[in-house]
């Protein structure tokens, strides 16, 4: 099955407490794509994704533009879900929508397509790191977080409106660097430092300025202080 079955689940529960929310409310979609009809987009969308994974395996070359352009469309209805859930002040709902788009995302990585929209996928990511402190948990998230990076499409890579501190892109980036810290794997830190510098070389010295305070807690290891001092001499000390 292309989406797990947990996440399938929650995205069929979510859908209809919306759906049913939206009804007892007496709003007007108002030119706007009502959650009934989104919602069976996205469940057609899920089925077409099964069929593909039967078709060519899970991890299977598909016809790249089919990739992306189902993905992206996938995430896009998701994420006008998850806005009728927050507009509906149905706060779960909108967190299993985005977990939704986690889970196209995750198949749209596993066919080697591109990610088109960010947005969902961050909000879930963060909300999950912001839940645990399991060490094997933040390993995941940092893994997904690095993959996502990875398939990002390149006009996202390419960051060109750098204006807004709070576009998805760097979040991502931040947060990936922040998980792995909490991790305190010394190949996932190398892997997400070299990643920000690479894509985010103007936050570098604020965040790895923020980091020597961070590691000189107690609960940090020597190792992950002697990394962290590293990447710290890298951008801090030598300006």
């Amino acid at each position: 099955m292309a989406i797990p079955e947990e996440i399938r689940q929650n995205f069929e529960a979510a859908n209809r407490i919306i759906g049913e929310a939206f009804l007892d409310s007496g709003i007007q979609a108002d030119g706007q794509v009502a959650p009934d009809q989104l919602g069976e987009a996205v469940s057609q969308f899920l089925l077409v994704f099964d069929k593909l994974d039967r078709e060519h395996g899970e991890n299977g070359l598909i016809l790249l533009d089919d990739v992306d352009q189902l993905g992206d469309h996938a995430i896009g209805f998701l994420m006008d879900m998850a806005f009728w859930a927050e507009r509906l002040r149905l706060p779960k709902s909108k967190m299993d929508m985005e977990k939704t788009a986690l889970g196209v995302a995750h198949w749209v990585i596993r066919h080697d397509g591109e990610l088109r929209t960010l947005e969902p996928l961050v909000n879930s990511l963060a909300a999950s790191a912001n839940l645990t402190q399991e060490p094997a948990t933040l390993k995941a998230l940092a893994q997904v977080m690095g993959d996502t990076i990875e398939h990002a499409a390149s006009n996202i890579k390419a960051d060109l409106e750098k204006s807004d501190p709070a576009r998805p892109w760097r979040i991502l980036n931040l947060n990936y660097a922040i998980v792995a810290t909490r991790t305190q794997d010394i190949h996932l830190m190398h892997r997400s430092f070299d990643t920000l510098s690479r894509y985010l070389p103007e936050d570098c010295t604020a965040f790895f300025e923020q980091g020597m305070q961070q590691v000189q807690k107690d609960s940090f290891s020597l190792p992950v202080r002697e990394i962290m001092q590293d990447y710290f001499n890298r951008w801090v000390t030598r300006y």
